[in-house]
């Protein structure tokens, strides 16, 4: 299990990431974000790793 980082579009880093634990759906997969509390699940959010976009459910 890997976390991936997510980046914009301008190649600077983000406090969110993603999990590749999972290989079965790549086209919405769960955000993560790490806060000075530890680790967060984001809820309602999903990142598609295809088109490199978060999307609200």
């Amino acid at each position: 299990m890997a976390k991936v980082k997510i980046f914009k579009k301008d190649g600077s880093p983000t406090p969110y990431f993603w999990s590749d634990k999972s290989e079965e759906e790549r086209s919405g997969v769960t955000v993560y974000k790490r806060t000075t509390d530890g680790v967060k699940r984001m809820r309602g959010v999903r990142f598609n790793t295809i088109t490199n976009r978060m999307r609200k459910d």
